[in-house]
């Protein structure tokens, strides 16, 4: 359902950053795009980061892993001060992945997972975010832990 032509300079930004910087690895934007003192909160590694630098960390850390990561818009809605979006993050795990401590070496596998994301502008700067991936999909995708399949027919029997 998204389109490719931005209806507001929110979307517009939002657009790029996905892009650009999780999508590319380009972080030149992120220096024209986030407000100072941005705050994202990532719901998945119970952490925020604040400022360009230490989101554009987060994001190195996960393209690091892996180096065709894409995020791919599925839905964008635009209301007031605020771009809400459910997107899929897909990628290839061929390095480290760290997340909450863990050190996940290198699968070989290739993910698709869902996530929702609400960032809110000032003007034509993001001023803050609020992201949650589906990392438990991520996490039985890549083989770290178990769907739980099993657990449930067995509940059941």
């Amino acid at each position: 359902m998204a389109t490719t032509e931005p209806k507001t300079q929110m979307e517009a930004q939002f657009r790029r950053v996905a892009d650009e910087a999780w999508s590319k690895g380009d972080y030149d934007v992120l220096d024209e795009v986030l407000a100072d003192g941005y705050v994202s909160t990532q719901y998945q590694l119970d952490q925020s980061f604040r400022g360009v630098d230490e989101y554009r960390a987060l994001i190195d850390s996960y393209r690091e892993a892996m180096s065709d990561l894409t995020v791919h818009i599925d839905d964008l809605i635009v209301a007031d001060d605020c771009v809400v979006c459910r997107y899929r993050v897909t990628g290839t795990h061929e390095g480290t992945l760290h997340v909450r401590g863990m050190e996940i070496p290198p699968t070989g596998k290739t993910i698709e997972t869902p996530g929702i994301s609400v960032v809110r502008f000032d003007g034509d700067r993001c001023i803050e975010e609020f992201n949650s991936p589906h990392a438990l999909g991520m996490m039985e995708q890549l083989g770290v832990i178990s769907s739980g399949s099993s657990t449930t027919d067995e509940a059941s029997a």
